[in-house]
């Protein structure tokens, strides 16, 4: 997963995202599957935006080459409210500090269930703020579905 994402997100290599589909399909099936047992039917998948910066430099978004790949359809509902620090160089306390507000969505949800999506989660910030901010505007949160997950296990960085 890691090295396919690196080809994709560093190397421009977007045909890569192909051979991240199985997994994310079954990814999404169980988020499905374990939401209808609680009551919710997700009804679309809403990717994570990717910065401006990072928008510019590749000329797509990932989450959204990667949300085309689902058997959900695609709702880009989800804007950034502000510029955040790169979350790379930060460690947990300083990534909820950073993204905490960064996210909004553009219209009423209306009680519609959502899967949220996204490449690679560390702390889960960003999909917690993405929950926050689609919470706000009436959309019900079935899950999330990440590509990647880089857990820490011991964090030698500096908090900032």
């Amino acid at each position: 997963m890691a090295h396919v994402l690196r080809m994709v997100k560093e190397h421009g290599q977007t045909s890569q995202v192909g051979a991240l589909a199985p997994a994310l399909r079954a990814a999404c099936a169980e988020a499905v599957h374990d939401a209808s047992a609680r009551g919710i039917r997700a009804r679309a998948v809403v990717p994570i935006p990717t910065s401006r910066a990072a928008f510019r430099r590749r000329g797509y978004r990932v989450p959204e080459l990667l949300a085309a790949r689902v058997p959900l359809p695609m709702l880009r509902v989800l804007t950034t409210a502000r510029r955040t620090a790169d979350q790379r160089k930060l460690g947990r306390a300083a990534r909820l500090r950073n993204v905490a507000g960064s996210l909004r969505a553009r219209r009423d949800g209306g009680g519609l269930a959502v899967l949220i999506l996204d490449d690679v989660t560390t702390t889960g910030a960003t999909v917690d703020d993405a929950a926050r901010a689609l919470r706000e505007r009436g959309f019900r949160i079935a899950g999330a579905v990440v590509a990647a997950a880089t857990p820490r296990h011991h964090d030698t960085r500096k908090e900032r």
